[in-house]
């Protein structure tokens, strides 16, 4: 994980989009941030790296759990129906992981 000076953005590397799946730099912007506790999308980030710009959306349901959408195809026609996330998701819990040593990145929006 590397922290930019930018607040809302944090880069890491994942493999990619190549056939070799060579480890790429992918950048994560946060660029939505809900201000109450109702449904809804909660947290978005926009996801650059590969060959195509991505969208994360972090919701909120009704009961108010939390569920991770992505908008790579891997997520819309794989990733989701067999219950596992897309390698764009787990790159930014991996992120949250690597920043709980320390404190979590507030790009993230997870932070207290």
């Amino acid at each position: 994980m590397l922290l930019t000076r930018e607040p809302d953005v944090v880069l890491t590397f994942l493999p990619g989009p190549d056939r070799k799946r060579s480890a790429t730099a992918y950048r994560y912007r946060l660029t939505y941030r809900a201000e109450d506790d109702t449904p809804g999308c909660v947290l978005l980030w926009d996801v650059a790296g590969g060959r195509l710009l991505y969208q994360i959306a972090l919701e909120r349901d009704e009961a108010g759990a939390l569920h991770f959408h992505c908008t790579c195809a891997d997520a819309a026609f794989r990733a989701q129906g067999e219950g596992r996330f897309c390698k764009h998701v787990r790159g930014l819990l991996d992120i949250g992981r690597h920043g709980a040593a320390e404190e979590t990145p507030s790009c993230l929006g997870l932070s207290a």
